[in-house]
């Protein structure tokens, strides 16, 4: 038996499987959670198929008073799921399930929780996990049941008619019409991480929603890694020691993306060569040049005539809103004096990125009516409905994404 609930400064969330139990079991279960009353624990819920047993509801009420919560439903996946999110709601760095199907709910806390979250399972009595489920049964399941729920709105995408349409796909998303609930990455968040919340398998929903609306195959799907550089990735080549900013390829077959939750995401497309990319330029990324490489890139190992290549920005902060370092402006001041604003007045001077982005492109040879940089850009941090913004939500935060990529004959 296993019911030691570590004890320290951190919060705790209990999941207690009330199915799994009958009142002989009473005792154990007692124990357990009377060790839980030495921690601070935010809160506890009882997942139940029908009915919470009188005796674990008046037992956890007992103890938690008000932090217990009662979850019914039949589908035990789309149970485990509505507990998941109570717990994200109060951010539990630490979860603990209480049950008696160790192996079963091992893997379904494999699939659902990140390394963000120290979760441990607790077993009271013999295993009564069901012999034929796998950690590739339950990853399956929880797929099938994540494809059916429906999101609170609709998939949108942003697009410029500087790309042509007819060559090429591209958009930006934006943060609707997906399944992540926690809300600084609500609801379109396509871009995953360890130290963030949303499990892959949850990822991977969003972005084959995505996918879908756009009309792209999400298998196929190259994001950039945002590591605040400036390389540029080119599909089907071995990927760059230390990530990289940017994709390119000129293949039919694939899809070039970028991430973004302040920083610039930028879409080039040169329609003759049929050569595309997406790079994420944030401030380091941008001081470093990295639209520089892109263009370069596409010159030099595409051959595509400078006079042809298009770019489009994405949704950043903009030049009102990204308030910048007095010691550290010299950098932009090198790019483009007009790059830094309200350097006289009191607090912090802006950046425009945009135009430190643009000055870069045209510096390249770009033609300035070849670079959209209003279309598709509207500010991160003042439209909290409809983007992500790190700068405005700290962690945790979600992710858009640009995308592009070269239409099949």
């Amino acid at each position: 038996m296993e019911y030691t609930i570590s004890k320290g400064t951190m919060t705790l969330g209990v999941v207690l499987l009330s199915d799994d139990f009958a009142e002989k079991d009473s005792e154990q279960v007692a124990r357990v959670l009377d060790e839980g009353q030495s921690v601070n624990v935010d809160v506890c819920i009882l997942l139940t198929s029908d009915t919470v047993p009188d005796f674990i509801s008046n037992m956890s009420r007992g103890k938690f008073t008000e932090k217990v919560i009662e979850i019914s439903d039949q589908d035990f996946i789309s149970g485990f799921h509505a507990a998941k999110d109570k717990l994200d709601e109060v951010m539990c760095p630490e979860i603990k399930v209480i049950c008696k199907r160790k192996q079963e709910i091992t893997f379904l806390c494999q699939v659902m929780f990140t390394p963000a979250v120290q979760w441990s399972i607790m077993s009271i009595g013999e295993d009564k996990s069901s012999k034929s489920e796998t950690l590739v049964s339950i990853t399956q399941k929880v797929k099938d049941y994540l494809r059916k729920l429906k999101a609170s709105d609709e998939v949108k995408i942003l697009r410029s008619t500087l790309i042509p349409d007819d060559l090429f796909y591209h958009g930006f998303s934006t943060r609707t019409g997906g399944l992540s609930s926690i809300p600084g990455m609500k609801s379109l968040n396509v871009l995953y991480t360890t130290a963030k919340r949303d499990p892959l398998v949850l990822i991977e929903e969003n972005r084959r929603r995505l996918a879908s609306k756009a009309g792209f195959d999400v298998e196929t799907l190259y994001i950039a890694k945002a590591v605040h550089g400036n390389t540029v990735y080119e599909i089907g080549t071995d990927p760059p020691d230390g990530g990289y900013d940017g994709v390119i390829s000129n293949k039919s077959n694939v899809t070039c993306a970028a991430p973004g939750a302040d920083c610039v995401i930028i879409l080039f497309a040169d329609p003759i060569q049929h050569v595309f990319a997406a790079i994420h330029s944030g401030w380091k990324g941008t001081v470093a040049k990295i639209p520089s490489v892109t263009v370069r890139s596409m010159h030099g190992k595409f051959g595509s005539k400078l006079e042809d290549i298009v770019v489009v920005m994405g949704p950043s902060i903009c030049k009102n809103c990204f308030e910048f370092g007095k010691d550290d402006i010299q950098q932009f001041e090198d790019i483009n004096p007009q790059c830094v604003l309200h350097k006289g007045l009191d607090g912090n001077p802006t950046i425009d990125l945009k135009l430190a982005i643009r000055t870069l492109l045209e510096e390249e040879g770009v033609l300035p009516e070849h670079i959209d940089d209003t279309t598709t850009c509207p500010c991160t941090v003042e439209n909290p409905n409809q983007l992500y913004s790190y700068r405005r939500d700290g962690r945790p935060f979600g992710n858009q994404i640009g995308f592009i990529g070269l239409r099949s004959n």
